[in-house]
């Protein structure tokens, strides 16, 4: 059985473990506006329980992140099956074999706080084509700005949809609801769902929504104003995709959260086309670090990501990517006070 290492990046004013187990993010501890010590991730203190992880706390996710809707995809007519793992359809790739579980390389450790993880995944080894190198770099600046650099090849054409899965609670690990903390999102449109889950294809405008978070509203305002919202049934509350208004290929920021008590903010930046806003409306209630509850709704994931089902709807931007060529995205999150 292979060993769970940590990695620390500090720049004396912000710090970050990360673990060779799924490349994880196990805390990001940074001082709030009254100097207390806030990690702002939800995780585990027992290193063991991420061999578990059901909640997929802070882990890279994938070969594909998300839903693929009847737990298959086509390349080029070629059909591949994916372990249907949610009724018919697939999430996340693989709860067993997917990114999330697996060991990267670590043949540098830190170095000027910056840290590359590196996994080798063999053709059709986890049902993907290509033998595939997939690099994950964590740095962090002097801005307390900690970036997720992603870069993949392949001798195949193959797809890869990555995101990071981390859990933010700005108020703390250990405080409870995020619903109260105010959420800006810089998307004017949202994929609306079928009853599994699965776009429907259409890019649906936020306005007068409970999805409108375009001037930054408080979690629990957009989700109680609009109760009876079908698409908020569905998920059991906020569990969309959101589309960027700067699009695929433009790095730019792009969600804000802020926690009036702790006077945190994270602003968040991609390349990517979108952004899973996931409330944590499903976390499974359990014991976390520092021996605190979690349950629903004390922490939000910010998924960067392609599109929920983009392998198989027309209208998406396809994760694919062609043999010989490197595939690189970038997401940060930056913290300020």
């Amino acid at each position: 059985m292979e060993r769970i290492e940590v990695y620390k990046l500090d720049n004396s004013k912000m710090q970050v473990e990360l673990l060779n187990l799924g490349a994880i993010i196990r805390s990001i501890k940074i001082r709030d506006c009254n100097g207390v010590m806030r990690d702002v991730v939800l995780g585990y203190d027992d290193l063991e329980q991420y061999r578990e992880n059901p909640c997929f706390f802070g882990a890279v996710v994938g070969p594909i992140a998300n839903r693929t809707s009847k737990a298959k995809f086509y390349i080029d007519g070629q059909e591949y099956r994916m372990v249907p793992n949610e009724g018919v359809n697939n999430l996340h790739s693989d709860f067993e074999k997917g990114i999330h579980k697996s060991f990267f390389s670590v043949e540098s450790g830190v170095c000027n706080n910056v840290i590359q993880m590196v996994l080798n995944r063999k053709d059709m080894e986890d049902g993907f084509p290509g033998n595939r190198e997939i690099k994950v770099t964590y740095s962090l600046s002097d801005s307390n700005e900690l970036s997720i650099e992603y870069a993949i090849k392949s001798d195949k054409k193959t797809a890869i949809g990555l995101t990071n899965h981390s859990y933010f609670n700005i108020g703390g690990h250990d405080s409870g609801s995020v619903l109260g903390q105010t959420l800006k999102l810089k998307c004017s449109y949202m994929t609306p769902v079928e009853d599994d889950l699965i776009p429907t294809g259409e890019l649906r405008d936020v306005k007068d929504s409970p999805f409108d978070f375009v001037d930054g509203r408080k979690i629990s305002n957009n989700l109680n104003l609009f109760e009876k919202d079908k698409q908020i049934e569905i998920a059991g509350g906020l569990d969309h995709n959101f589309v960027r208004d700067d699009g695929y290929g433009t790095y730019a920021p792009t969600a804000w959260l802020f926690d009036s008590k702790t006077g945190i903010e994270l602003e968040m930046s991609t390349d990517l086309p979108g952004v899973q806003v996931y409330a944590g409306s499903n976390i499974t209630k359990g014991i976390g670090k520092e021996n605190v509850t979690y349950d629903k709704f004390c922490g939000i994931c910010l998924e960067t990501q392609f599109f929920p089902n983009s392998l198989n709807e027309e209208a998406f931007v396809k994760p694919v990517i062609e043999a010989g060529k490197i595939f690189n995205s970038k997401t940060s999150y930056k913290f300020i006070v």
